[in-house]
């Protein structure tokens, strides 16, 4: 049976690389991925979900429910769950945010948070299938380490990243 990795996105641009780029290099692996945007809201009366980003109270209450209904959902024993979180802009409410945050020492900060984040998680489920990602660096900032992963991101944008990479000199 194959492995299934469900990852919690913090917005679009990050689920559309699980998607595009890493759910089919993984499924060469015999590992399954797939991704969603965190869950800002829902309007329940007419059934919609709205995802993507962080919303300004109870982000993480919001994001730690629709985490753990997921893992609810499918409780193979196969499954992991994960996120893909920029450690920029993360809400207050996060666990451990106060702790993390006065670590001077940025990669020590990430792990504090994704420790505080799996105990929360797999403690109020009494599971352990979640194992937590925190990215130091804005994903968006990766992307556009290479002028041409902008045309990934912005499709109507190509004569600009050509006069971008024409630009950029790296001796």
């Amino acid at each position: 049976m194959p492995i299934r990795l469900h990852i919690t996105a913090e917005g679009t641009t990050e689920e559309r690389f699980v998607k595009e780029v890493l759910a089919p290099y993984l499924g060469e692996q015999g590992v399954w991925a797939d991704a969603r945007c965190v869950l800002t809201s829902k309007n329940n009366r007419l059934n919609l979900e709205y995802r993507g980003g962080w919303r300004r109270t109870s982000a993480y209450l919001t994001v730690k429910r629709d985490i753990c209904t997921w893992m609810k959902e499918d409780r193979n024993p196969d499954s992991r769950f994960t996120t893909m979180f920029d450690l920029y802009a993360l809400p207050r409410d996060f666990p451990g945010y106060a702790e993390a945050y006065g670590e001077t020492d940025p990669y020590r900060r990430v792990s504090s948070l994704e420790q505080a984040l799996a105990a929360d998680i797999n403690g109020a489920l009494c599971d352990t299938r979640f194992v937590p990602y925190i990215q130091l660096h804005e994903f968006e900032a990766l992307i556009l380490a290479d002028p041409k992963q902008l045309e990934w991101e912005f499709l109507n944008s190509l004569n600009m990243t050509s006069r971008l990479s024409a630009s950029s000199t790296w001796s």
